[in-house]
């Protein structure tokens, strides 16, 4: 019996050992093959704008706090204009994802023990939307740790203005990183709101809370400083806050879920005053992370406007404290639970995302095309900053905020302007989130080469006889080169034989073909010159 029972920890710190080491093995792995989100280029545009010496808000659009991208510009430098950077970034965010499980594991060391500690750390780790949320390069990775680690300063010790002062510091910079920290807060006041409806009443409160708002300021404050300093004060306001408040967006409209605030609120305060009167030794730490996970998740549900899955990135490390709290008080059995929903969710992992999968393959592919298609100096149209490395001569990144803005007429869509001022040549092949006007210029004066499309235009033989002239237009004025699929071009071009790149101004131009010529292409003369063919396959070069 007694050899058993010295057996059983022992296999299950060999087992969380295992489950440990596996879901550390995954996530460096995953940073190669899953699939890369739209926003995660758009993040390195902006870490990438930094390394310029050009100011976000004033000189590049940005509707994200600052924080994360300020420290993520020395490593977006150190790299390079690299096509695999987004990898880099990936696995350099590894260390943050193991500081939220850490904080996961402190907290359930806190509250339940070392034992619910790492089974906290090991069900929040092999959870699917957070493995897989973050294992992205984006802002909610970096504002999940800081939440988490914010609640391990508040619940770890009593209630003092010192310890309280650097859990808001750590507040701060969460606030610093994302402005969806508001929401957390809001989750933060309903619980401490709870907790004093229960008739708890720490001491030193009036004191500590003082401490926690002074630390709170410090980084927000110094932020605010310095793009003030620099004149760009508005701006940051208006993209970071203005922009993304926009009423009749998502749940901002109508939505019946309102309808549930108040019950399921009044559900967990009565849950939480059971957990005060069982729990003798710790339920009021248990109450209050229960109010604070239950109200963060259910604000999320009913009243912010949209619903992401990264929005879930600092719920889940509180949630699985409580889950593992609860599971472990099942003796025995409790651990066999945990034990195989490890399991399981190690399984499910690759089943939703397979290993050998495409990962950043494409974005790489757009990267390598990209910075061989352009140089420094040359702008890209693209959505949001899938070229990275390339200024873009819009000045809004068209994410849901800014369509939708765009729809209701409160942005106009000048990107055709924009385009023809900065000689903009180079948009993605891919247009499908582009607004209609933009989209129709794109589709008209644009040739998909490869992952990417450039200025001019393809002119097919007339149904009348493959020999008559053909016309065009010219709006973007660049250098431009007519090429064939079929050997080089032997046809006159605005009455001068077609013997190599010209610059062409603006206006109708023609090209009269010499016999047995079929489709023509008149294209930006630099794709031309450096192997990209609109008579290739997606992805092919000459």
């Amino acid at each position: 019996m007694e050899r058993d029972a010295a057996a059983r920890p022992r296999a299950e710190v060999l087992g969380l050992s295992a489950l440990g080491a596996a879901m550390v093995l995954l996530r460096a792995a995953y940073s190669f093959s899953y699939p890369f989100d739209s926003d995660e280029p758009q993040h390195l545009h902006i870490a990438w704008a930094w390394t310029q010496g050009l100011l976000p808000y004033r000189d590049v659009f940005d509707n994200h706090a600052p924080l994360f991208h300020v420290l993520s510009a020395p490593l977006v430098a150190l790299i390079g204009e690299n096509p695999r950077i987004l990898v880099f970034m990936r696995l350099a965010l590894i260390p943050i994802f193991a500081a939220t499980l850490w904080g996961s594991f402190l907290l359930g060391r806190r509250l339940f023990g070392p034992r619910a500690g790492w089974w906290a750390a090991i069900l929040c780790g092999l959870s699917p939307t957070f493995f897989f949320k973050s294992v992205e390069y984006r802002t909610d990775v970096l504002w999940a740790a800081l939440w988490v680690l914010a609640m391990v300063v508040f619940l770890s010790g009593p209630c003092g203005p010192r310890r309280w002062f650097c859990g808001g510091l750590l507040l701060g910079a969460c606030l610093a990183v994302s402005l969806k920290t508001v929401m957390l807060l809001s989750a933060l006041g309903i619980a401490a709101a709870g907790l004093l409806l229960l008739g708890v009443r720490p001491v030193r409160m009036t004191s500590s809370a003082l401490a926690a708002a002074g630390g709170m300021v410090v980084l927000p404050a110094a932020i605010v400083g310095f793009f003030g300093s620099r004149g760009a004060l508005a701006d940051l306001y208006y993209c970071a806050v203005g922009h993304n408040l926009l009423p009749g967006v998502g749940r901002w409209g109508y939505s019946k879920r309102l309808y549930l605030l108040v019950p399921i609120l009044a559900l967990l305060l009565a849950a939480a005053r059971l957990l005060v009167r069982r729990l003798p030794a710790n339920g009021i730490a248990v109450a209050f992370l229960l109010l604070l996970s239950g109200s963060q998740y259910l604000l999320l549900s009913t009243v912010w406007p949209i619903h992401t899955r990264q929005d879930l990135l600092p719920f889940y490390p509180l949630f699985t404290v409580l889950l593992a709290g609860t599971l472990l008080a099942w003796r025995g059995w409790g651990v066999r639970v945990a034990a195989a929903l490890a399991c399981l969710q190690l399984l499910i992992l690759p089943a939703l995302s397979p290993l050998r999968g495409p990962g950043t393959r494409d974005q790489e592919r757009l990267l390598a095309e990209v910075l061989r298609l352009t140089d420094p100096s040359d702008f890209v149209m693209d959505l949001k900053g899938q070229s990275v490395f390339r200024n873009r001569p819009f000045y809004y990144a068209l994410e849901t905020m800014t369509l939708e803005r765009m729809a209701r007429g409160l942005i106009a869509d000048r990107i055709p302007e924009r385009c023809i001022e900065t000689r903009t040549c180079v948009a993605p092949a891919d247009i499908k989130g582009f607004p209609p006007r933009a989209r129709g210029f794109l589709e008209d004066r644009f040739v998909v080469v490869g992952s990417w499309r450039v200025a001019g235009s393809l002119l097919e033989p007339a149904a009348e006889g493959a020999d008559r002239p053909r016309s065009f237009e010219i709006v973007i004025p660049a250098r431009y080169i007519v090429t064939a699929g079929q050997g080089p071009p032997q046809g006159m071009l605005d009455g001068t034989p077609c013997d190599g790149p010209r610059d062409l101004a603006p206006g109708r131009h023609e090209y009269r073909p010499a016999g047995g010529e079929g489709t023509i292409a008149v294209i930006w003369a630099q794709a031309a010159e450096r192997g990209f063919t609109p008579f290739a396959r997606r992805g092919d070069t000459l």
